[in-house]
This record gives structure tokens, C-alpha cells and sequence, in this order.
């Protein structure tokens, strides 16, 4: 089956544009969450270079944004409206805004797994879509070198990271389920069908986890426990667990 390519707004059309919108909705919710974090961050980073990565990464967060606001506008949806019905950043990535290590484990966490799921929409289908979001990687390429900095930086003293840590054992098992979603169904099978994405969620969630293990068993950072998974409701499937079982 040939894949199709959708190179226009008008072109966007039932069953395809639905899910189109599905997915834009998913990044929009993560990305203008993302910038609300960072710009809440500025007030309790340590350090002015923290202060000013923070300002700078909650400008970037905004302009990506605002890229996606003008898609849905092109689309005919109002991003006012979705954006109304998103929860508060705190509740959509459930951490605490003032508390400088959650936005150091939310770094390393949450900013890459979002750029996993913007590597498969810059090859979308969607060539609207797929076009604005090459300069989107190339920031959030920044933005995980800074978290996988911040990693090192607190592995350096055993109490501050075994703070990270714990952190990390509640917020991986939230952005597995906020920002992957299900690994398997008919609507995984029809974004790959179409090309909305290149690649299961199976296979770009293992690919998020694989790259990050090259950073944390230096460090001897730890996966959580496949409960805290389950707990949280977030599916995963055999060739997932096995990666996590190899770091406990």
C-alpha cells in the first residue's frame, strides 16, 4: 500500500484528519505544558546560567507553540479553544513547579521523550505539519543536553541523587502513559498505515528508553519497579519490560 502525502490543509479529510488532529493535540497539550514549566522555573533555579536556560527553553517551548497554533488555525480550529481544555502543567506532568529538582529530573524525562515523538512527525504524511518541525528538534536537542547535564551534575552527591532518583521513579512511569500513550491498536496500526507516524509506539517508546540507558547506568540511575507502571496505567510490551528489567 502505497502511503499517502498530504500536502495542504484542505487535502486533511475525514478518518485521516481526525487522527491528524489527535496527534497535533498530544504535542500541543506537551509543548505549551513544557513552556509553562520552564518559564515557572526561572524562579527556583539555583544558578543564573539555570535562570537563563529556563527563560531561554520556555521561549523556545512558546514558539513551538505558536508553530502549532498556526497549523490548526490553517486547519480551522480555534487553539485557544484547545488549549482551554488542557490540564495545568503541574497536573499534565504531575510535578511540583517550585521544586528545582523536578524540573531537573523533568529535563532529562520529559524533554526527550517529546522529541522522540517530533522525530516521527517531522517525516509525517502531513507535510504542513512535518515541515515546522525540523527547527523544533534542534531545539529540544539543546534541551536534553542540558537534563542529561543536570543528570551528571547530581549524581556527584549521593543525597541530591538519590532525591533525583526517587523523582524519577514516579515521573518516567507519567510521561511513558502522557507522552507515548498505547502501544498497541487500531489507531497505532492506522497512524503507521498512513504515515501520520514512521514507526510504532512500541518501537519509538523502546528507542526513547534505549538512548536513555546509555546515560544512566554510568551514573547508576535506575528504571522504576514495572508496578509503578502498572499503577499508573501505562501499557507496555514484552520487548518494553525487558528493557526495563535490565536496569533495576
Amino acid at each position: 500500500m502505497t502511503t499517502p502525502v498530504v500536502r495542504s490543509a484542505p487535502e486533511a479529510k475525514g478518518e485521516y484528519r481526525d487522527m491528524l488532529l489527535r496527534l497535533m493535540t498530544r504535542q500541543f497539550y506537551a509543548e505549551t505544558a513544557t513552556a509553562e514549566v520552564f518559564g515557572r522555573s526561572i524562579g527556583c533555579a539555583p544558578t543564573l546560567r539555570e535562570k537563563l536556560m529556563a527563560a531561554s527553553f520556555a521561549e523556545e517551548e512558546a514558539e513551538h507553540s505558536q508553530r502549532l497554533c498556526n497549523l490548526f488555525m490553517d486547519l480551522g480550529l480555534d487553539p485557544e479553544q484547545i488549549h482551554s481544555a488542557r490540564p495545568s502543567a503541574a497536573k499534565f506532568w504531575s510535578l511540583d513547579l517550585d521544586n528545582w529538582v523536578h524540573i531537573a529530573v523533568f529535563n532529562f524525562t520529559v524533554d526527550r521523550a517529546g522529541s522522540h515523538q517530533i522525530m516521527e512527525y517531522r517525516d509525517s504524511s502531513y507535510r504542513p505539519w512535518a515541515e515546522q518541525m525540523t527547527p523544533v528538534l534542534e531545539d529540544e536537542e539543546g534541551h536534553y543536553g542540558n537534563g542529561v547535564q543536570n543528570l551528571r551534575e547530581f549524581a556527584q552527591d549521593k543525597k541530591k541523587f538519590d532525591e533525583f532518583q526517587s523523582i524519577y521513579f514516579g515521573m518516567l512511569p507519567v510521561t511513558v502513559k502522557r507522552a507515548f500513550g498505547r502501544p498497541v491498536g487500531e489507531d497505532n496500526d492506522y497512524c503507521v498505515k498512513t504515515g501520520l507516524k514512521r514507526h510504532t509506539t512500541e518501537q519509538v517508546l523502546n528507542r526513547y528508553l534505549t538512548e536513555m540507558l546509555g546515560y544512566m547506568r554510568p551514573v547508576g540511575l535506575k528504571f522504576p519497579k514495572l508496578a509503578a507502571f502498572e499503577k499508573e496505567g501505562a501499557e507496555l510490551m514484552a520487548s518494553t519490560r525487558e528493557i526495563i528489567l535490565s536496569n533495576q
